[in-house]
C-alpha cells in the first residue's frame, strides 16, 4: 500500500488473506470493507479512516495509529493485542467479539455503548473512559484497569476477574453477576466470616 498508483479510497471491498505486517499505510480510506484472515500485525496506520468495516479472524496486534479514525468497526475472532487505541483520533466506535485484546489501552476514549463480548481483555487500561451502556458479557478482565471510568448502565453479566472500585468509578445501574460481583468487597478492607 505504499505505491502512489494504488487506490486511496476503498469501498465495499473484501481483503482476504492479505499480509501488511510491519507496513506503513498512509492516507487510505476504507468504507464498508471486510478484512478476513489477514495480518496487519505491527502495521502503522497514518491518516487513515475505517468506517463500517469488519475485521474477522485477523491479527491486528501491535498496530499503531497516527491521525487515524475508526467508526462503527467490528472486530470478530481477532488477535488485537498490545494496541494503544487511545492514539486514534475523534470518538472511537469499535466493537469486539470473541477477540483477544489484552495489554491494550483505551485511556480517555469515549466508548459509550461499545461491546466487548467474550473477549480476553487482560491488563487492558480503561482509565478515564466513558463506557456507559457498554457490554463486557462473558469477557475475562483480569488486571484490567478501571479508574475514573464511567460504567453507568454497563453490563458485566458473565464477565470475570474484574476488580472495580466503586468509589473511583461511576457504576450507577450497572449489571453484575455473582459470584464475581463479590470483588467489590475487596476495596472495603473488611473480613467476611461464615
Amino acid at each position: 500500500m505504499q505505491s502512489s498508483n494504488e487506490e486511496i479510497y476503498h469501498e465495499d471491498k473484501i481483503f482476504e488473506n492479505i499480509s501488511y505486517e510491519e507496513m506503513h499505510i498512509t492516507g487510505r480510506n476504507f468504507d464498508n470493507c471486510r478484512f478476513y484472515k489477514s495480518s496487519l500485525k505491527g502495521c502503522v496506520l497514518q491518516q487513515c479512516t475505517f468506517d463500517k468495516c469488519t475485521f474477522e479472524e485477523c491479527d491486528l496486534s501491535l498496530m499503531k495509529f497516527l491521525s487515524t479514525s475508526f467508526s462503527d468497526v467490528k472486530i470478530i475472532n481477532c488477535k488485537a493485542i498490545g494496541i494503544i487505541w487511545a492514539d486514534t483520533i475523534s470518538a472511537l466506535s469499535v466493537n469486539f467479539d470473541h477477540s483477544r485484546i489484552s495489554f491494550s489501552s483505551f485511556y480517555g476514549k469515549q466508548l459509550k455503548k461499545s461491546r466487548f463480548i467474550n473477549c480476553a481483555a487482560n491488563d487492558v487500561d480503561f482509565t478515564g473512559c466513558n463506557l456507559s451502556q457498554a457490554s463486557f458479557t462473558g469477557s475475562d478482565l483480569q488486571n484490567a484497569k478501571f479508574e475514573n471510568t464511567d460504567l453507568t448502565r454497563a453490563d458485566f453479566v458473565g464477565a470475570k476477574n474484574y476488580r472495580i472500585q466503586p468509589g473511583m468509578n461511576k457504576i450507577k445501574n450497572a449489571k453484575f453477576s455473582l459470584p464475581e460481583a463479590l470483588s467489590f468487597l475487596d476495596s472495603l478492607d473488611i473480613q467476611i466470616v461464615d
